[in-house]
């Protein structure tokens, strides 16, 4: 049996997190989920954190924000950043001007579905 790639969704918004979890699990995902940064770099400083296929990341959560999980994945985990996928109401081009190697995508809140699935399975595939 092929295993699962894995995913991790980070975002603050409860029902978002769940409509994004369930629709990557459709698409042949293992997916975590975390609620704000600090999960998610608790998540990230797991020993099998360099096995996420994609990520999934909101930038505006409380506690940590986005851009701290971005600079720790910069600092420990930069073969990480070209499957993560920055999903926010933050314009694209504030987020690359503070992290131009972010070589993924960027989705502005509201996002295409499609278009965000075509790019979680290019992350994936990288």
């Amino acid at each position: 049996m092929e295993l699962l790639k894995r995913a991790l969704v980070v975002d603050d918004d409860d029902p978002i997190r769940l409509m994004l979890s369930k629709v990557i699990e459709r698409n042949d995902f293992e997916v975590e989920t975390a609620k704000d940064g600090e999960e998610a770099i608790a998540a990230l400083g797991q020993p099998d954190a360099d096995g996420y296929s994609v990520i999934l990341l909101d930038l505006m959560m409380p506690r940590v924000d986005g851009y701290s999980v971005l600079e720790f994945m910069q600092q420990h985990h930069p073969e990480l950043l070209p499957r993560t996928i920055v999903a926010s109401a933050v314009p694209r081009t504030e987020i690359l001007s503070r992290f131009p190697q972010l070589s993924c995508r960027v989705h502005t809140k509201p996002f295409d579905m499609s278009l965000l699935l075509d790019d979680v399975r290019t992350c994936a595939a990288a």
